[in-house]
């Protein structure tokens, strides 16, 4: 199914011109649009695939609520969004389409897309970006800039392409559900342990993508990384302070699985054995 979306060379290009001049006329006038509610406006000069529309947030959500939807918003948002397939869940062209449809909406405000996690909010933080003089207001605007970049759809031209999975909160909420539901299957217990893996905390999720879920996984095949979380999230749940619960200590069991791997066809051993040799590597981190 072909869903709408931003056209991806437009709006990478878009993205690129925002960040070319640090407190230029197009970041002041990309900041002042969402100040002023006009962000579709603003938006309206890249052109639209069109497809299918996926359903909206059923409410509106509050600038908190949108920085990090909580469990159960993840769970509708999910099971409303179980049709996307990962090739479109990993576009930013469709998130930033995605996210400007719940603005529209009015699901969230544009000025959301700004705020930034030490609790400032998204129109105070413009507003103290487009009030700063001298050397201070090019560096404002600019991170301004970023950060909705970031949560509009993602920004690969700064971040890579974990951007999508991390920074951009309706991709991370479909992500996180998805890594749930390959993962524990028909199993809550399961699913639960895993839920909280996925959302221990941004460096953790940070870290996990990069590791095991993006397409540059470390692991190999998908039941090699199954077998991982899934000892992982035990592991966090007798121990939550241990050493695995650390974004070092996740590397760290990653990299030595990874290595193991590569001198050891581990997908081919029965589901016993892999438990068993994931157990031996996950309790010497």
């Amino acid at each position: 199914m072909a869903y709408s979306e931003f056209d991806n060379g437009e709006y990478s290009g878009l993205r690129r011109d925002l960040l070319r001049e640090k407190g230029g006329h197009l970041q002041e006038a990309f900041l002042n649009s969402m100040r002023q509610d006009r962000l579709l406006e603003f938006m309206s000069r890249l052109s639209v695939k069109t497809g299918e529309d996926i359903e909206l947030c059923p409410h509106p959500l509050t600038e908190t609520e949108f920085r990090e939807p909580p469990v159960d918003t993840q769970q509708r948002l999910y099971q409303a969004w179980g049709a996307l397939t990962p090739s479109i869940a990993c576009r930013s062209s469709f998130w930033g389409h995605v996210t400007c449809n719940h603005i529209r909406e009015e699901r969230i405000r544009s000025v959301y897309l700004a705020a930034n996690g030490n609790h400032v909010g998204g129109a105070q933080r413009i507003d103290r970006a487009l009030r700063e003089t001298g050397d201070r207001r090019p560096k404002a605007m600019d991170d301004c800039v970023r950060t909705a970049l970031r949560r509009l759809g993602g920004l690969p031209e700064a971040r890579g392409n974990r951007t999508v999975y991390v920074d951009c909160p309706l991709a991370r909420a479909w992500w996180r559900e998805h890594f749930v539901e390959q993962i524990g299957r028909d199993d809550p217990g399961i699913r639960t342990d895993v839920r909280n893996v996925v959302r221990l905390n941004k460096t953790y999720w940070e870290r996990l993508v990069v590791m095991v879920v993006s397409r540059n996984s470390v692991l190999g095949s998908h039941e090699i990384r199954n077998a991982f979380v899934m000892r992982l999230a035990k592991a966090i749940g007798s121990e939550p302070n241990g050493p695995v619960a650390t974004g070092a200590g996740l590397v760290r069991g990653c990299r030595n699985l990874s290595a193991l791997q590569a001198t050891r066809e581990l997908s081919v051993l029965e589901a016993k054995e892999v438990e068993e040799i994931v157990d031996r590597i996950i309790s010497a981190i």
